[in-house]
């Protein structure tokens, strides 16, 4: 497997909040990749969803070898293919309805924002891991794609374009990314990809991507998205968004800093480690253990971090591991103020009482923050169109990312092409969705601008809270 260094490091960030308990010591590339991949399949496989222009939530998500999340509320569920792909009718939202300026500055809008979708249907695509393990984590993202499709086609579409969806699962191996994005671009004819969620493979889907002037809108996993000219992200890099929340205690007086890695990944766990480690808070970090996520007890690990006097510890585990630290740790008397990642931020997450109190840098805005006309729009999409979804990380940042398709696309012609999408991109500047992220510029052949800073999520009483308000970090 050609999966590169910088790919494999950049899954840390969704890896650990997932991994296959009972994995080896050590994992090798290929293990990894088939550790977070669904149940094995010899055939590439990928069915979407074809549902009616209009209708609710018109994107199903691929099932290669697992289930496919249900799509959103009101949608009708569609039928794996074993072929090619068909293409999936979404109805989604309305970055700023089209035509209209969104929360950001990517320019004023002159024209009135169309009523009616009655011009030429363009399709969209979404590629990504979403059945499997990793789907505890990224099956929501079609879902939200699918909602904000919705609410755009209903209001008017992208500038007077209806949206079509198709969703491409490639379930973890890279091969099947790359033989998907193809049939996306070529088969399907999907003039953009957004939304995607690409743990491995994205080197080879970003160097075709490219050959093609096909743009694509992802996660941010693999540092790629932020020096390709076709692809970028909305988030910042996930070692900074940690790196700036651990700064917010040793701003506050914390001078001891305790990290708990696993050792299941550690190619890719030991990465983020090693990153605050060499960050500007490194320093601080005083204790530091590798620990496996089956550990049957973490008490020897807490009584030396309490002995040493650890304020802060950050926990690169996934859910359940950090949660039966935390719970030995408070056995032996030590509750130190608890890190977590923030695409462990699933939609269970805030119901497990040993966490609460902790804290996860993200790089969108915590749900529960106020007066922010991005998540106004988000709660209002969802209310209609995805009601039983819970709020997630990966689902504000498919939020996120459906709202930045809106302004990339919000004056396209009556026959657009990739190279509209693209030119709609160059012109992104300081944007934030309506609050939704930190500032982003999309420069015209080169990667995206944007700072280091980081959105805090807090976890209290069963629930998400925003303990430093709305604005990022920075």
């Amino acid at each position: 497997m050609k999966t590169s260094r910088l790919a494999k490091v950049g899954v840390a960030a969704l890896a650990t909040a997932l991994m296959v308990s009972g994995c080896g010591s050590r994992a090798s590339d290929t293990e990894i990749a088939e550790a977070l991949r669904g149940p094995a399949s010899t055939a590439v496989t990928d069915s979407t969803g074809a549902v009616a222009p209009g209708t609710v939530g018109d994107a199903a998500v691929p099932a290669q070898g697992g289930t496919a999340p249900a799509a959103a509320d009101g949608a009708k569920q569609a039928q794996p293919s074993t072929s090619t792909a068909k293409s999936g009718t979404g109805s989604s939202g309305d970055a700023s309805a089209p035509g209209s300026k969104p929360g950001g500055s990517a320019g004023t809008q002159t024209a009135a924002a169309p009523t009616v979708a009655d011009k030429s249907p363009v399709k969209i695509g979404q590629l990504g891991t979403f059945s499997g393990v990793l789907g505890a984590v990224s099956s929501s993202a079609p879902k939200v794609l699918s909602a904000w499709i919705s609410y755009t086609n209903a209001h008017g579409g992208l500038n007077g374009h209806p949206l079509q969806l198709v969703v491409a699962d490639d379930q973890g191996d890279p091969s099947t990314s790359l033989t998907l994005a193809k049939r996306l671009v070529e088969s399907d004819k999907a003039l953009m990809m957004v939304g995607n969620f690409m743990p491995f493979g994205f080197p080879q889907v970003e160097q075709y991507v490219r050959s093609k002037g096909v743009p694509m809108l992802g996660d941010g996993v693999d540092p790629g998205w932020f020096t390709s000219p076709v692809a970028h992200t909305v988030v910042t890099p996930a070692a900074a968004q940690i790196v700036k929340a651990l700064q917010t205690f040793v701003d506050d007086g914390a001078s001891k800093i305790g990290i708990l890695y696993c050792l299941e990944i550690a190619q890719l766990c030991g990465y983020l480690n090693d990153q605050v480690r060499k960050s500007e808070v490194g320093k601080y970090v005083v204790e530091s253990y590798q620990v496996s996520l089956v550990a049957p007890s973490y008490t020897s690990q807490c009584l030396r971090m309490k002995q040493a006097g650890i304020e802060v510890l950050y926990l690169l585990l996934e859910s359940a591991g950090a949660a039966r630290a935390a719970k030995d740790c408070a056995a032996q008397g030590f509750t130190p103020q608890l890190v977590l990642l923030s695409l462990a931020a699933t939609a269970d997450l805030p119901k497990l009482a040993a966490l609460n109190g902790a804290v996860l840098p993200s790089g969108t805005v915590s749900p529960a923050a106020t007066g922010v006309p991005g998540l106004e729009k988000y709660r209002r999409i969802l209310g209609t169109y995805a009601a039983s979804l819970g709020d997630s990380g990966i689902g504000v940042y498919a939020f996120a990312s459906a709202e930045m398709l809106g302004v990339i696309g919000k004056n396209l012609p009556n026959n657009p092409t990739s190279a509209d999408f693209l030119e709609g991109m160059s012109k992104v500047k300081n944007e934030t969705l309506g609050g939704l992220t930190v500032p982003l510029t999309y420069p015209k052949g080169k990667g995206v601008s944007v700072k280091p800073c980081a959105f805090i999520w807090g976890l209290e009483n069963g629930r998400y809270t925003a303990p430093k308000g709305s604005k990022p970090i920075c």
